[in-house]
């Protein structure tokens, strides 16, 4: 998908990808790959589109026709 996008000139963004529990910071605590499978997949699949209030209808359109 990100791909994709980037093809057709939409920025997108994945923000996250590495759950909190995999995180550096939290290694003292001591979690591995595979203690919350839920937040790992959804880490996995989110992505941020382009929103705002000053994104024209157009602009719009072609983010929503990019994802279809």
């Amino acid at each position: 998908m990100v791909k994709s996008l980037k093809d057709k000139d939409i920025p997108s963004v994945s923000y996250y990808s590495v759950p909190l529990h995999l995180q550096p910071v939290f290694e003292n605590l001591g979690h591995k790959e595979g203690d919350f499978p839920v937040a790992e997949k959804v880490a996995n699949q989110r992505l941020s589109l382009p929103m705002s209030p000053y994104l024209s209808a157009q602009d719009q359109s072609q983010v929503i026709e990019a994802i279809l």
